[in-house]
Parts: structure tokens; C-alpha cells; sequence
């Protein structure tokens, strides 16, 4: 096997820091907290809060957003598709286990505390995922022009807090509770590009078959076909991997 060049050794490691930057550039709200954040602005006319494609690959991946959000090819949904379209009901039900979801994305400042003042500059400006509730929450407040309205507007906004109690499917809540107008901290007072944002830390086609294969425990060299639209499961390898993903 040829020696790896420095410029091929640089490329993979460029991919690398890319691919972790993904993973940490999306702020994911932890049960019985309450964060207090403050919604960029997005221009005039332009929405601030982007819907999205997220896989959900267990507690190391964690959750992906698709590029399948722009209708761009996403191996993930590829295997997901394949598997639900499967005649086996074994194939199905994993297709089931890691089925794409819709989420809401924000670009904010978040603050140390739910008191305001001090900004966390480690995490700011960065992604919070939103629930549909959360969204459509924040949507009412921006609309009620009598009592708040855009909360976004970098003089006269203000800033929101987020209450999240409980951690299964079934006892999760969210609540919006907004805060007095203030100006946007200074630093964030700019007019952000949201689509811009969220491809920033959208993963290539290619990273999303390597986060699929790592999901389901199965080598690139498995796969019969890495064309799109060719068959990419082998049934053997999905019947014996969907006992490790049960356990």
C-alpha cells in the first residue's frame, strides 16, 4: 500500500476536526434545566428558526442533521429507506429504531445564568435543537405584536428562557417564558444567514454513510454497491446486528 501524502494526511485530518466541530455545535437542553438564551437576527423578511432532517444514531453519534433538510443526498436516509421498504419485518423494525425526525433549529447567545448578564462565550453563538412545542411557542410570542413580538430585533427584543422537566418520551415538558426587552449583547448585533449556518455544521454525503456504518456496526467494504440508489444493507448483516442494537 502506497505511503499517504502529506497533503492526503492533511485533508483526512481536515475532516476530522470538521466532523467534531459537528458534533459539538448544537446545544441539546438536559432534563430540569433552564437555559436563557437570546435569538439572532436573521434580516428583515427572513426567517430565524430553520426546520430540519435529524437522525438520531444512539448515545455516541447522537443526533445528525440530514442533509436530506435541502433535499441533498444523506447515506443515512438511504439506508433508512432501503430498510423500511424492506420486505423482511426485522429490517423494518431497526429502519424503526433510528427513523428521521423534524426539529428546529435557533442560532443564539446563551448566557451563564437563567438571570442574564454574563454571556457563555463558549457557546455562543451556537445551535439549540427546539421541540415542535418549543417552536411553535416562540412563534406565538413573535407574533403577539401587542405584548411581544420579534424578539430577535437587536434594540428592542429580548431574550427567552427555555424550562425543560423530565427526561423519558412520555414526562418531557417545555415551557417558553420570555424576558424585558433589551438591547442584542454587543458582538451579536449583526444580520446572520441562517441557511449558512446550518450548512456549517451539516455533515457531508459522505460522513453520513460513515456515521450510518458505525451505527449499524458495518464496514464500507460490507457494502455490495457505495452507489447511490444501489441496495447498501446485506440481510445478513442486519439480522445479526439488529440483536446487538436491541440489547
Amino acid at each position: 500500500m502506497a505511503k499517504e501524502t502529506l497533503k492526503e494526511r492533511l485533508k483526512k485530518k481536515k475532516e476530522e476536526l470538521k466532523a467534531r466541530s459537528q458534533q459539538g455545535a448544537i446545544y441539546f437542553q438536559k432534563a430540569d434545566t433552564t437555559v436563557r438564551v437570546r435569538i439572532l437576527n436573521m434580516g428583515e423578511e427572513e426567517e430565524f428558526i430553520k426546520e430540519v432532517t435529524q437522525f438520531y444514531l444512539g448515545s455516541d453519534i447522537k443526533g445528525v442533521i440530514s442533509p436530506d433538510t435541502y433535499g441533498e443526498p444523506c447515506g443515512i436516509n438511504e439506508a433508512y429507506e432501503e430498510l423500511k421498504n424492506s420486505d423482511e419485518d426485522d429490517e423494518r423494525e431497526l429502519a424503526s429504531k433510528f427513523s428521521p425526525r423534524n426539529r428546529y433549529l435557533a442560532f443564539c447567545v446563551f448566557y451563564k445564568s437563567e438571570k442574564g448578564g454574563e454571556i457563555d462565550e463558549n457557546l455562543s453563538p451556537k445551535f439549540i435543537l427546539l421541540s415542535s412545542g418549543v417552536y411553535q411557542e416562540i412563534l406565538e410570542k413573535y407574533l403577539d405584536e401587542s405584548e411581544w413580538g420579534d424578539m430577535t430585533d437587536p434594540k428592542d427584543g429580548y431574550d427567552i428562557k427555555i424550562t425543560r422537566t423530565g427526561s423519558g418520551k412520555m414526562d418531557t415538558e417545555y415551557s417558553v417564558t420570555p424576558c424585558k426587552n433589551t438591547p442584542t449583547p454587543k458582538g451579536f448585533t449583526g444580520v446572520y444567514n441562517l441557511d449558512e449556518e446550518v450548512r456549517k455544521i451539516m455533515p457531508s454525503y459522505e460522513k453520513t454513510k460513515e456515521y450510518i456504518n458505525q451505527y449499524l456496526g458495518l464496514d464500507p467494504e460490507d457494502e455490495p454497491d457505495a452507489g447511490r440508489g444501489k441496495k447498501i444493507i446485506k440481510k445478513k448483516i442486519i439480522k445479526k446486528k439488529k440483536s446487538d442494537l436491541d440489547s
